[in-house]
């Protein structure tokens, strides 16, 4: 059951980090600056760059924590198996 709550808390994280990353242009309109990166004005390539990379490195760790925590869950629910078949005989 440990590894179910810990999956519970970790999708929570995991949502709250992906809406964050995503919506990181709303921070730099709200809090204009006026510097350049890469030629670009600071408040239109941030954002893109936070939406497109961000994104794509929170899915890369989002997907082997969750394989860990699956793999986790598995190895519970089997020694919970075994526990259960040992008591029916």
């Amino acid at each position: 059951m440990k590894a179910y709550k810990k999956e519970v808390q970790f999708t929570i994280w995991m949502t709250a980090a992906f809406i964050l990353v995503g919506n990181v242009g709303l921070i730099f309109s709200i809090f204009p600056v006026d510097a350049m990166l890469f030629g670009f004005p600071v408040m239109y390539i941030v954002p893109i760059l936070m939406g497109w990379f961000g994104v794509f490195l929170l899915t890369l760790i989002a997907g082997r924590i969750g394989n860990r925590i699956d793999d986790e869950i598995e190895r519970e629910n089997e020694t919970i198996g075994h526990a259960d078949e040992a008591k029916e005989v």
